[in-house]
């Protein structure tokens, strides 16, 4: 991963990264590939069951992905970053629930919906902080917040299980602009936001180089404490704008709410592409790697197989997914003997 070099200053970096290239024009190839996955997953499972590729099928996969693939826009920058997030969630819960309780308490609901995104981007910077000031490891910190938030989330609803939304937050899980569902509409908006951000701005070229090396980044006058507090506030407003989807689409909400989509999230990117440990990234892979795994259950589900086999196949997808990055960045040291044998 190459860093910006000369003078510090986002000029600087903004000129570098025109000379880098985005980081998804550098996987073309590798994006390709996935591609190619991914439709003849759907050939097989359409082979296996011909309702998989009826038009209301595949609308159902891509609304039921609409959350997964929003959450997995903001921890492609999380990760790119060498950081990772296991408290989306726990913070989707804790801000659904504020959200459900300030509207049921009588609070007009888009105060209700101003304080549901605040929330979640303090908390997402909260993390960041955790990770920048303190020089807690992300995983650690995380995993703290994970616990903490659902249990904020516990507290706050002392079990209750929350439904009747507004008519106009119901439309964003429930509607549609020309026969296609809002919420297919609003993650395609966030994806292409999210393109910009990651391969057009310095923001995702810094992103990019703190997870690259970090001490690079920062002796080139990247502000590497503040690009981990926006990495993780940025995180905040995804796993907002996923959970909002999630409640408009079911009208409900409970505390329990996102337990494990941490590792669904974190397998849709790491499937993508993006480097577990850092410095490469792309957008285009982590929607289809949520798309992938979207249609991997919904397959499960139209073959009647058992939620808990569903999540045995998940638990090994991830370990595919880490081990395939591993391969892909001759990170096995056993490999890296024989490779060296043979030339």
């Amino acid at each position: 991963m190459a860093v910006v070099t000369g003078a510090p200053g986002t000029e600087n970096a903004s000129n570098s990264a025109k000379s880098i290239g985005g980081s998804d024009r550098r996987f073309n190839l590798q994006g390709v590939g996935l591609t190619v996955v991914v439709v003849a997953l759907a050939l097989l499972f359409t082979w296996i069951n011909p309702r998989f590729a009826t038009l209301s099928n595949l609308a159902n996969v891509l609304t039921q992905s609409s959350t997964y693939v929003i959450v997995a826009m903001g921890m492609t920058f999380v990760i790119s970053k060498a950081g990772i997030d296991l408290s989306v969630g726990s913070l989707l819960a804790l801000v659904t629930c504020v959200f459900f309780g300030m509207v049921d308490g009588g609070s007009p609901w888009g105060l209700a919906l101003i304080v549901m995104f605040g929330l979640a981007i303090a908390l997402g910077a909260l993390n960041g902080a955790l990770v920048a000031f303190l020089a807690i490891p992300a995983l650690i910190a995380t995993l703290g917040t994970m616990v903490a938030f659902r249990g904020a989330a516990l507290l706050h609803s002392a079990g209750e299980l929350y439904f009747g939304l507004p008519g106009p937050i119901l439309w964003l899980g429930q509607g549609a602009v020309f026969g296609i569902p809002v919420p297919i509409l609003v993650a395609a908006l966030f994806v292409a936001f999210s393109f910009w951000l990651f391969n057009h701005t310095s923001f995702g070229l810094h992103v990019r180089a703190v997870g690259g090396n970090r001490e690079s980044a920062r002796l080139a006058g990247i502000n590497v404490q503040r690009i981990e507090v926006l990495t993780y506030a940025l995180m905040g407003f995804a796993v907002a704008l996923g959970g909002l989807l999630w409640m408009a689409r079911i009208d409900g909400t409970q505390a329990t709410m996102g337990t494990a989509m941490e590792i669904h999230v974190i397998a849709a990117v790491i499937i993508g592409g993006t480097s577990l440990f850092g410095g490469r990234g792309t957008i285009y892979g982590s929607l289809l790697g949520a798309i992938l795994l979207s249609m991997l259950n919904n397959a499960l589900v139209i073959a009647g197989v058992e939620f808990f086999w569903q999540l045995v196949a998940i638990g090994a997808i991830v370990i595919a997914a880490v081990t395939i990055n591993n391969f892909r960045e001759n990170r096995i040291p056993w490999l890296r003997k024989i490779g060296g044998r043979r030339s």
